[in-house]
């Protein structure tokens, strides 16, 4: 029997860091506590996050989940790394494509040492090469149909509107990230499997307003808004507040039921960068695998609190042997 497959569409990144005490005012000079390079952009973190959950860290070559990446880098050193680095976490990346003439994108981060929270720009590069008309035409065909896509909103939106059409005629299921947050069209809610999203994403697709979503139902109101227009699964993370999750396939009483999954405990915040990410790719991982929604979710928070503890982005992201699965 055929393991499962999770294809990435996504965004690839050089991330350059900084870590400060605190943030410069305007006008203000400081001097930082440290700076690094690392490999990210939220499609390549997601992708790292599914192989490093479906294998062991001391054998990457025996999975549950194949994991395969689709983008763009430039051609120059940081394109080639960030190649590198999926291929030694067992991903394929035979579907990142070098683009002529385009710098790999890149993202300055801005670490606080002491909340662990994070500022990021992002200059996008090659990931906006990413176009239709640049997909092969094998990633749908019967023989090589994925098991999911994941998507996020680094690359064109346009882009990202084509490929979900293109698998709900194939019969793919989708896990959409839409992040950073833009507006969508409505049309393409209808069918998605998974729709993971934060606070802020929720409260600007939604139109919930910049209210609290924990006030007088608002989480509530986010949910239906996108079950309505026809995702079957919801999941809205808060951080500290842990995870919300809603689910036209869970029953209550005939009617769906709000689920709350309250934060991990985490022993020290060191860095936030790619918590969200890790919880996607466990998230993709866990359903794949066959986990419910409800134990997906879970092992997802508690990966994404094992994140958290370490610097940096894919370098935080656990393996596996780091996150016991859900009892």
């Amino acid at each position: 029997m055929s393991l499962p497959t999770v294809t990435v569409i996504g965004s690839l990144n050089t991330d350059l860091i900084t870590r400060t005490t605190r943030l410069p005012k305007p006008g203000e000079t400081l001097t930082s506590t440290s700076f690094s390079t690392g490999c990210g952009g939220k499609g390549a973190n997601q992708a790292v996050a599914c192989a490093r959950l479906s294998r062991s860290m001391n054998n990457i070559s025996s999975p549950s989940v194949n994991v395969r990446m689709v983008g763009a880098v430039g051609e120059d050193t940081f394109g080639k790394d960030l190649v590198t680095e999926l291929e030694s976490n067992g991903i394929d990346a035979s579907g990142v494509r070098l683009a002529a003439r385009e710098k790999t994108g890149t993202a300055v981060v801005i670490v606080e040492e002491d909340t662990g929270e994070n500022r990021i720009l992002i200059n996008p590069g090659a990931n906006y090469s990413v176009l239709p008309s640049t997909f092969s035409p094998s990633l749908f065909s019967a023989s090589s149909l994925p098991s999911l896509i994941i998507l996020q909103l680094e690359i064109l939106v346009h882009t990202v509107v084509h490929v979900i059409h293109a698998a709900k005629e194939a019969g793919v299921p989708v896990l959409l990230n839409p992040a950073p947050a833009v507006g969508l069209p409505s049309e393409i809610y209808s069918g998605m499997e998974h729709l993971i999203l934060n606070e802020t994403e929720a409260q600007l697709l939604a139109e919930i307003g910049a209210q609290s979503l924990q006030e007088d139902g608002r989480l509530h109101d986010a949910c239906e808004y996108f079950l309505t227009r026809g995702v079957r699964n919801v999941v809205i993370t808060m951080g500290a507040d842990g995870v919300y999750w809603k689910s036209k396939n869970h029953a209550v009483v005939g009617n769906t039921a709000m689920q709350h999954v309250t934060a991990a405990k985490v022993e020290k915040v060191v860095d936030t960068t790619a918590a969200g990410d890790t919880f996607v790719g466990a998230y993709a991982v866990g359903i794949s695998s066959g986990m419910s929604v409800d134990e997906a979710v879970r092992w997802a928070n508690q990966a994404a609190a094992k994140t958290v503890e370490k610097e940096g982005a894919q370098d935080a992201i656990p393996w596996r042997d780091e996150v016991p699965p859900p009892t």
